[in-house]
């Protein structure tokens, strides 16, 4: 274990920047954990809090531009393929449709903060085309947002996260 907090204390902004990339791009793959530990890190690494939650947010727009330019491109296939790599297909897409129609592009304010509606938010942008400024600027906010979050929880409780981290693994 000691060698997996020496990793990311020394190479915090890639670890962040790839698993929020990767789990932004669809991947079930938490990014909350990394952040929170990241963030925790911090006073023992040569990175800042800003540093995270920059490598954090790029990570998410730049999944987020390719999720929105698949749907621009591909329209409603790409929201098929969505739909059948879902657990709960008809439910999920109808459910973001609907949330989507309601709310609009101010969607991708607090779409990251649940699982699968991002990515379908995102790809919804893309398919009502949703002007690339506006998208950008409502996406960067939600990233921002749902990066911060775990990041300033991270800060908070420092002291609990790193002792965990600095347990032995039971044998």
């Amino acid at each position: 274990m000691q060698h997996v907090i020496s990793f990311v204390e020394h190479h915090d902004v890639l670890v962040v920047f790839l698993n929020v990339l990767l789990a932004q791009s669809g991947l079930p793959l938490p990014a909350f954990p990394t952040l929170m530990a990241a963030a925790a890190l911090v006073t023992q690494s040569r990175y800042q809090v800003s540093e995270i939650i920059l490598a954090g947010v790029a990570g998410c727009l730049i999944a987020d531009l390719a999720w929105y330019w698949s749907g621009q491109r591909y329209g409603r296939r790409i929201l098929g393929l969505l739909c059948k790599i879902s657990l709960s297909p008809d439910f999920y897409v109808s459910q973001t449709e609907t949330a989507f129609t309601k709310a609009g592009p101010w969607s991708l304010l607090f779409a990251k903060f649940f699982p699968g509606l991002s990515i379908i938010s995102v790809a919804m942008a893309g398919v009502t085309k949703v002007f690339l400024p506006a998208f950008l600027l409502l996406s960067g906010i939600g990233a921002f947002l749902s990066v911060s979050v775990p990041v300033v929880l991270g800060r908070i409780f420092h002291d609990a996260i790193t002792d965990i981290l600095s347990e032995p693994l039971p044998p």
